[in-house]
């Protein structure tokens, strides 16, 4: 294997080298050790599955290239790494290794300088490297906090599939719709990832997608069943996409049955909710003060901390969920440069949801929105099932051997069958 970049992109790999090595000097360190495989891709862009075998990746302050130390089945594997020399690759045995042959035998001889480390290796890891005179500290993570160009057009290209995923699971959304029938209709994502990503790496792509129905939209981490219908209150469509390495994400509450006056009146407060955090954030905007704001504004309707759960936005980057914390507490300052969620929900238990989420740069003006999936009421009321809507059921069920659970509440009844665009009860 050789590096997997083209040339094109060696400026960007060389600029967060360059901005590391400042930080090591900044610090009066010669090394920095970095074990998580976001830290690894972010600096050399490889990817690989260690498991319960860990690498080691050595950035010192005054080298031109780097040094690793992974398992000898990666060793040519590795070779993929931008600045990285093969000579510069070190290996141990297969875990756990004979007696002096494993990863804590090798890595002594690489920490004979004054180094740090990154401070959320495994407590095993962490224990060698403090014993070995390391200090933790986070060097890569001010770095991370603000995006490149180059990451910027990696972060709208997930934005996009984010807003794919979405919009193909609410074309799916009818009253009755199994979350089954909405899973399958965005299943088409990663063969549409491959087939547009020429560079697509399966170990850095990855999504989560679901319709979340009420009333277990309101537990916004619940995993809902294949087997539950989308029927009355507010259900939840997600998207949390990360292609080659970088995430976006785009949530939207929506109904298929006619929302009622409470779910108008809740659905406009949190759409009233998030114009108040897009307004407030922009460069120099403390995010404690605008999660602070906005959980003012909704305490004065009468929805405290208890009905709201989490905290206006988040970064991302690499992951998607990563500075700055847009939440009380934070002591994250907004930047340009900087990509985040925007995300204040409202939730009421036995009832569900109300939360849009899309994924937003920080400019010198404030927040350009990097998803475009519906966000009115009236585009995200879904209430009628069209022939199409009947076929992908039934194609459903025989592939997948789904069988739709009960449906909640008495006065539901069947929906009409026998003529396409058949309303929801009311």
């Amino acid at each position: 294997m050789h590096s997997i970049w083209p040339e094109e992109t060696g400026d960007e790999f060389a600029r967060r080298r360059a901005a590391v090595q400042q930080g090591l000097q900044a610090r009066g360190a010669q090394r920095l050790v970095l074990t998580s495989m976001e830290s690894i891709y972010y600096l050399t862009g490889a990817t690989c599955e260690p498991l319960e075998r860990p690498l080691f990746l050595f950035v010192d302050a005054g080298r031109p290239d780097y040094q690793l130390l992974v398992p000898l089945l990666e060793r040519t594997h590795l070779r993929k790494a931008w600045g990285v020399r093969p000579e510069g690759i070190h290996a141990y045995r297969e875990f756990p290794a004979p007696a002096g042959e494993g990863w804590a035998d090798r890595i002594l001889p690489l920490l004979d300088a004054r180094f740090l480390f990154e401070p959320e290796p495994s407590f095993e890891v962490a224990g060698l490297l403090a014993r070995s005179q390391g200090i933790a500290a986070d060097v890569l993570g001010p770095i991370r906090l603000l995006k490149s160009h180059w990451e910027i057009a990696r972060i709208q290209r997930a934005a996009r599939y984010a807003d794919w995923t979405v919009t193909k699971m609410l074309e799916a959304s009818y009253f009755g719709a199994t979350v089954a029938e909405c899973f399958a209709a965005a299943g088409g994502l990663q063969r549409k990832i491959i087939r547009e990503v020429a560079d697509f790496d399966a170990l850095a792509t990855r999504a989560i997608y679901a319709p979340w129905p009420a009333p277990l939209s309101a537990e916004p981490h619940a995993v809902p069943s294949v087997h539950m219908r989308l029927e009355h209150g507010p259900h939840v469509a997600l998207a949390l996409t990360r292609v080659n390495g970088y995430a976006a994400e785009c949530e939207r509450t929506f109904f298929t049955a006619p929302p009622s006056p409470e779910d108008r009146e809740r659905f406009a407060l949190m759409q009233a909710a998030r114009e108040l955090a897009m307004g407030l954030a922009r460069p120099g905007a403390s995010c404690h003060d605008i999660d602070a704001g906005v959980n003012r504004f909704l305490a004065e309707k009468g929805w405290g901390p208890a009905l709201r759960l989490h905290r206006v936005g988040h970064g991302f980057g690499l992951s998607n969920h990563e500075p700055p914390w847009i939440a009380e507490g934070s002591t994250d300052v907004l930047a340009a440069g900087m990509v985040v969620s925007v995300e204040p929900g409202l939730y009421q238990a036995g009832v569900g949801g109300y939360r849009h989420s899309d994924t937003f740069l920080v400019t010198r003006d404030g927040l350009q929105r990097l998803t475009s999936a519906p966000e009115s009421l009236a585009e995200l009321t879904l209430c009628r099932r069209s022939w199409r809507h009947r076929l992908r059921a039934m194609i459903v069920k025989r592939a997948l051997g789904v069988h739709a659970g009960p449906r909640r509440g008495a006065q539901v009844e069947t929906l009409a069958s026998g003529r396409d665009g058949a309303s929801v009860p009311g």
